[in-house]
């Protein structure tokens, strides 16, 4: 399949644009004009097309999108904006939702923000966050577009929780919206078999799932002569974040990660907030 380079045709006729009017306009204005044309690009005529670029995309059946998506992809040409916006216009149709059992990377991130968080793609969505065969940029943006749609993962979500890949699950599982003492005893679970590192990430999800049940832990794992600064500061938070208090003064001026960015911050905590021990 022969493809068109529209990017490439685009940008040569937006570079004699910048050249003819260089200096006339700030850097935000050229941003702003720049969309601009490309919109209108995208509904002007051109001749290696035989038609706009918008028409040119919207005439494709789906399987033909679907294989002109893969072949931009494969002979390694920028994949027109015209051609994402009309794959994200007609929903989960079989062909786009068939692209999530692909292994490339980059196809199946186009299908993912295609798809977006319609539920109907949801059943592989969350299948693929238990597979081997996605990275974790993948992964990022498949619990990314799951947490959109918490409330009705759950099930799924709890048995990845108690597998590798539980980081994930428990990250979308934070935002589910119902009390479930089975979503709350895996957030709990987490946070208390928490390393030092995972600490601040396990303590954000009891926020973010805002049960009030979590303080006892939180206020006990806060107390701990021997925790980190990155790790109280995020424990404060999720403490505050639930409705309780912590004031005691602790003392991190020999923590590593404190002096680090004490000096980055100009003295300043990592919330903005004036230097304290």
């Amino acid at each position: 399949m022969k493809l068109i380079d529209l990017d490439a045709v685009f940008n040569r006729a937006m570079e004699r644009e910048l050249i003819a009017h260089a200096g006339e306009r700030t850097e935000e204005e050229w941003e702003r004009a720049i969309a601009e044309a490309y919109a209108a690009f995208g509904r002007t005529p051109l001749k290696e097309l035989g038609k706009t670029p918008v028409q040119y995309f919207a005439e494709m059946g789906d399987a033909q999108l679907c294989e002109t998506l893969k072949e931009y992809i494969l002979q390694g040409v920028p994949v027109p904006d015209f051609l994402s916006a009309e794959l994200s216009s007609r929903g989960a149709f079989p062909e786009l939702l068939a692209l999530l059992n692909e292994t490339d990377e980059e196809l199946v991130l186009y299908a993912l923000d295609a798809l977006g968080a319609d539920r109907r793609a949801l059943p592989r969505y969350a299948e693929m966050l238990g597979e081997e065969g996605y990275d974790a940029h993948v992964k990022d943006h498949l619990a990314e577009l799951l947490k959109e749609r918490a409330d009705e993962v759950v099930e799924p979500m709890l048995a990845l929780a108690k597998g590798e890949n539980a980081p994930y699950a428990l990250e979308v599982l934070s935002k589910v919206s119902a009390r479930d003492g089975r979503v709350f005893d895996a957030l709990l679970s987490a946070f208390r078999g928490a390393d030092e590192e995972e600490l601040p990430l396990y303590a954000g999800y009891l926020a973010s799932y805002g049960d009030e049940r979590a303080l006892p832990a939180l206020l006990a794992e806060i107390e701990r002569e021997d925790v980190g600064f990155v790790a109280f500061q995020e424990l404060k938070y999720a403490i505050e974040a639930l409705g309780g208090e912590y004031e005691k003064e602790r003392d991190f001026s020999s923590d590593e990660a404190y002096k680090t960015i004490m000096a980055a911050t100009a003295g300043a905590d990592i919330f903005g907030r004036a230097k304290r021990k």
